[in-house]
């Protein structure tokens, strides 16, 4: 059996759903990966970490992010952190 490095599954779930729900339907002032890895940030620093190191537990805590309000948690920071970096990017503005 392989060794699994400790991963924060509330970091894989909410990348992933910031990648559906925003990146690719286009719903971004700018896409870029330093506007995306600071909207993943700073959700990330309002929600919960759910560490894991083995596989099934990873499954485990995945699978709880079915429930729709953890769900909905993690789209409302996502909305809310897409919303500062718009307005403040660390870059400048798209024309």
């Amino acid at each position: 059996m392989s060794a699994m490095s400790v991963v924060n599954v509330t970091e894989q779930v909410t990348r992933q759903i910031l990648y559906e729900a925003y990146v690719q339907p286009g719903r971004l002032a700018c896409a870029c990966l330093l506007c995306q890895e600071d909207i993943l940030a700073i959700a990330l620093n309002h929600l919960p970490p759910r560490y894991v190191s083995r596989h099934t537990g990873e499954l485990y805590a995945k699978a709880e992010y079915f429930n729709l309000q953890l769900e909905s948690d993690v789209l409302q920071q996502l909305a809310r952190a897409a919303q500062a970096v718009a307005a403040h990017p660390r870059h400048e503005k798209p024309s």
